[in-house]
């Protein structure tokens, strides 16, 4: 069973995020609140597996990337190709429920957002790289929503050989996920509709998505 240090995000101080920050740091796994669920990750893109192993599910499912703004994003991933429409989509709908997924070296690609919830963001601001997130909770299960959900599924999880640190951040507004779109190959694919609408992106795309 895994152990976990809670760190209060609402307790009106900001010892939690220098505690976070640190843990980071360390090689430290974070669970953290999205603007629907909370969420899982780790800083260094070495350690998914790790988290993969926690929820039950394949290593080869990659798994997205949280940044402050695009412009850390292309500092701090080099390799990541940004299209100027990936520039009109940030200014647009970053911070937001937005997942863009882009070329890069790898063969899956990289999918990535800029976080919107206060205590995602006060991290990702201070953090110079990315922060992995998948939704926390075994998978096939229904992602964590409430406080207590996410106490229940750490708690339940195997141990994962590092420190495990908790973003508490009350309940959350739960469903829709973030809108994925895949700019890979020069193409616009819409994997999933979410937070933002496919009439929002078409207006700003100034085409039809299928």
């Amino acid at each position: 069973m895994a152990r976990f240090i809670e760190l209060d995000s609402t307790a009106g101080t900001e010892d939690w995020a220098e505690r976070a920050l640190a843990g980071l740091a360390s090689g430290a796994l974070l669970a953290h609140p999205t603007t629907s669920v909370y969420g899982l990750g780790t800083s260094d893109p070495e350690f998914d597996r790790v988290v993969s192993r926690l929820k039950g599910r394949a290593p080869r499912v990659p798994i997205l990337r949280l940044v402050s703004d695009a412009a850390r994003l292309k500092r701090v991933c080099p390799t990541v190709v940004w299209p100027e429409v990936a520039s009109v989509l940030a200014e647009t709908f970053w911070p937001g429920p937005l997942t863009l997924v882009l070329d890069d070296e790898s063969a899956s690609g990289l999918a990535v957002r800029a976080e919107s919830h206060p205590a995602t963001r006060t991290i990702l601001s201070r953090w110079d790289g990315t922060l992995g997130s998948t939704s926390l909770n075994p998978s096939g299960a229904p992602p964590a929503r409430t406080l207590d959900e996410a106490r229940a599924t750490l708690g339940a999880m195997p141990d994962p050989g590092r420190s495990l640190l908790f973003v508490a951040a009350g309940d959350l507004a739960g469903p829709p996920p973030s809108t994925l779109l895949s700019l890979r190959g020069g193409e616009f694919r819409l994997l999933r509709e979410g937070g933002v609408e496919t009439s929002a992106l078409e207006r700003v795309l100034g085409r039809k998505l299928d």
